[in-house]
């Protein structure tokens, strides 16, 4: 809280102060470079990334520009922004300094649908149209040993035509197609704990040379495909954070 040498409170220069700061941390968050002109604000409303935020602090940079250049009307503050719009500038300078992890916004693993190479795969398949899941780890002694799917299915019938699908088929018996790198027409990628929200967005966002589709995001405790699943991220989850 500021106050004025009088005594008074004045929520004008809190919230160029909390301005301030906002500023300095996104010049952390860009790298600052003398020789680059113009606000770290604007930058970061012209980021993806400012989506959430984005209105606001289009709002938030007309206050300022007005407090910082004429502001006073014989000798007196014309406006004093809101609480609220201070407490604003507070939560974005938090996220640019913590960006949320990616694990805090995934289907953790207690309440991803699993399976195992010796389950039926048609009682998994009912299982997914039931829960809403498209994509399916499998786990073996702990490790993911790949991703069963609709494709998978579908892959499966181009290469030994409808006929060699049956009722009593297990998870087993589609392996050479469960590997990550071994979908035809979808990708996944693996990522540590650390992660953020951020890198994942990225990640979904990314190009691939092979046209393949980034299906999933799995978070594992040591950032490989290895590691123990701790959640999983679709494109669905990003786009709704």
């Amino acid at each position: 809280m500021i106050v004025t040498e009088g005594g008074e409170f004045d929520r004008a220069d809190e919230f160029l102060n909390k301005y301030r700061i906002l500023e300095e941390e996104l010049n952390k968050k860009y790298g600052y470079d003398e020789k680059t002109f113009g606000s770290p604000v604007v930058r970061f409303i012209n980021d993806k990334e400012s989506k959430p935020y984005r209105d606001k602090l289009n709002i938030c940079r007309e206050i300022r520009n007005f407090l910082s250049h004429h502001s006073e009307f014989d000798g007196e503050r014309m406006i004093q922004p809101s609480a609220a719009i201070v407490r604003f500038l507070d939560e974005v300078a938090e996220y640019v300094r913590r960006p949320p992890l990616a694990l805090d916004c995934a289907t953790l693993y207690a309440d991803i649908l699993k399976t195992t190479l010796p389950q039926k795969a048609q009682t998994v398949m009912k299982k997914m149209e039931r829960q809403g899941f498209s994509h399916v780890p499998v786990i073996d002694d702990g490790e993911c040993v790949g991703v069963f799917s609709v494709s998978t299915v579908f892959t499966y019938a181009l290469l030994n035509g409808m006929a060699g699908i049956s009722d009593d088929m297990i998870i087993a018996d589609f392996s050479e197609l469960l590997p990550a790198d071994k979908h035809s027409t979808e990708r996944f990628r693996f990522v540590g704990r650390e992660s953020t929200i951020n890198d994942v967005r990225g990640e979904f966002e990314r190009k691939n040379r092979n046209m393949k589709r980034l299906a999933a995001v799995f978070i594992t405790d040591n950032g490989s495909s290895k590691g123990r699943i701790l959640g999983m991220l679709t494109p669905h989850d990003v786009i709704n954070y």
